[in-house]
């Protein structure tokens, strides 16, 4: 493997993500609101619609009606607390579009030309777009921090020293509400010593991450107390929530074997053998198979914005009959079913094609059976069926006689 597989100390924090559990795309009434002090109301407002929503988000709307004034020619003006809203003053109508990521108070006023009015105030959310990589430098120990973040709040982070190494391991669920993210890691290091890493901070879209509650350790024992993560950008191709189909190779200990998956269009994963693709004198490491969730909601995002994210997705994953040597870590049973995944895409320098990194929590409580790690699959055969550069590299000198080939596929 490309890093160290890592046992995980406590099963992931489930918490709620974009909000109060309600989630960002529920399309639910906004009720009447609060009036506001000292108003003379002759009716009442009422607010329909999506009252939370993601910062990009696009396909939304919010539409204001009022009662016991007279309906054939009330007007509607919005105060809207410096969200960038807009209302329709003649249906009271508010079009979705992309807003700065905060909890907003807005104030409907409706009015009549016989001088009745109501005025209402709402509470609308923008829950803030964070899906991507995020990473912080620890320059007193020649460190780096990775923050893996799907859409949804799925986290996991990585700290590897300036070879790559990775030292710890954390995997949770953060809760996003507004600019804001809060929640707890479930983190190991090296040395099997199992920690909990409390993380809560501000957002700026597209920006940085800083995290104010955030008691992490560097190699040379120096706590941090605030921490700053970078939005990393390096993508071509707008392909979020998915990967590039092809056959992917995991290869960090060639000695010991290699791991072959197939990944389908439809975001299906199905493990293969290394006899496979021709390998006469390789064992498997580790099977992998299982499938993408689907994220519906990029229907309703301005795709230009997001195109320089890198590609995170979360998978339901099953890991069979691994294998990955006789050191205490690797010794472990990483063996486990329909268990929750986070992954992401990246662009592999070395075979010039894609590659993805996936991190599954495990259950947390065991050392004999479920254990968390993490792999490192770089693309075998590229979306043509064709092999890239990784092929010349894992035909060493044990398979000089092999005629590797990516499989035919059946018609």
């Amino acid at each position: 493997m490309i890093s160290r597989i890592l046992l995980m100390s406590a099963a992931l924090l489930v918490m709620s993500c974009g909000g109060s559990g309600s989630g960002s795309n529920s399309d639910s009434s906004a009720g009447t609101g609060s009036s506001n002090a000292g108003s003379s109301n002759t009716g009442t407002v009422t607010l329909a619609g999506q009252t939370e929503v993601w910062s990009d988000q696009i396909n939304w709307t919010l539409s204001a009606t009022a009662e016991g004034l007279n309906s054939a020619d009330v007007s509607f003006q919005l105060a809207a607390d410096n969200s960038g809203l807009e209302i329709d003053s003649t249906t009271g109508l508010i079009q979705g579009v992309a807003t700065t990521a905060g909890v907003y108070d807005l104030v409907i006023t409706a009015e009549d030309s016989a001088g009745g009015s109501a005025v209402e105030s709402f509470s609308f959310t923008s829950n803030a777009f964070i899906a991507g990589h995020w990473l912080m430098d620890l320059p007193s120990s020649n460190e780096q921090l990775l923050l893996i973040i799907s859409r949804n709040g799925r986290a996991s982070m990585t700290k590897s020293s300036a070879v790559g190494e990775i030292d710890s391991i954390c995997n949770g669920q953060l809760t996003i509400l507004g600019d804001a993210v809060s929640g707890s890691l479930s983190c190991v290091d090296a040395e099997l010593n199992r920690f909990a890493l409390p993380a809560s901070g501000t957002v700026v879209v597209g920006s940085s991450i800083t995290l104010s509650d955030f008691s992490f350790a560097d190699s040379l024992e120096d706590a941090l107390v605030e921490g700053q993560f970078l939005f990393q950008t390096q993508a071509d191709v707008f392909n979020f929530g998915s990967i590039v189909p092809g056959v992917y190779a995991e290869y960090s200990d060639i000695a010991s074997g290699i791991s072959l998956v197939k990944v389908t269009a439809d975001g299906s994963l199905t493990a293969m053998m290394p006899s496979d693709v021709g390998f006469q004198n390789k064992n498997s490491r580790c099977g992998l198979s299982g499938s993408l969730e689907a994220d519906v909601i990029f229907a309703d995002y301005e795709f230009e914005s997001l195109k320089n994210a890198l590609q995170v997705f979360e998978a339901t994953v099953t890991l069979t009959d691994c294998d990955l040597g006789s050191t205490a870590l690797d010794s472990l049973n990483y063996n486990q079913a329909q268990a929750n995944a986070l992954g992401a895409s990246v662009l592999d320098t070395l075979a010039d094609a894609q590659s993805f990194k996936l991190y599954f929590p495990g259950s947390g409580n065991s050392n004999e059976s479920q254990n968390a790690g993490y792999f490192r699959y770089v693309q075998f055969c590229d979306e043509s069926n064709q092999l890239t550069a990784i092929a010349a590299l894992l035909k060493d000198d044990s398979e000089q006689f092999s005629i590797i080939a990516c499989p035919v596929e059946e018609s």
